[in-house]
């Protein structure tokens, strides 16, 4: 008897073998991270029409691009904050701005790494957006 069993075991370790082999782990692709930003600003003190002071790009990670100028720093900054917007002010050291009042939305729409994203917040002006949020709305 011991001889049939051995030779079972056999057959299933050979079996289960040639499975792992003949069916490799699929390679899953990486989410996807797209992002639509935009900056909107208002002139004051200006005729010009509200958000006549707008931007916007398209920043896609892995791999870095789209239309945003600097895409690679930018994803950087995002990895650092795992996506999340609102803790980018907490990552970001202090930077000293002027105390002009000229307010500025930032927006973002899209995905972060297959996790949806809706982002918007009014900073006082340019440059104190800037200083909150890196390279992701520097374009």
């Amino acid at each position: 008897m011991p001889a049939p069993r051995l030779i079972g075991r056999t057959l299933l370790a050979t079996a289960a073998l040639a499975g792992a082999v003949a069916a490799p782990a699929a390679a899953s692709p990486e989410p996807i991270s797209a992002l639509r930003l935009a900056v909107h600003g208002e002139a004051v003190g200006s005729t010009a029409e509200p958000g006549a002071a707008s931007r916007t790009a398209l920043l896609t990670c892995d791999p870095a691009g789209g239309t945003h100028p600097n895409a690679e720093a930018a994803c950087t900054d995002l990895a650092g904050v795992r996506g999340d917007l609102t803790a980018l002010a907490e990552s970001r050291p202090a930077q000293m701005c002027p105390l002009i009042y000229q307010p500025v939305t930032v927006t973002a729409q899209g995905t972060w790494r297959g996790k949806p994203v809706s982002f918007e917040q009014t900073f006082s002006n340019d440059c104190v957006a800037t200083s909150s949020t890196g390279e992701v709305f520097a374009f």
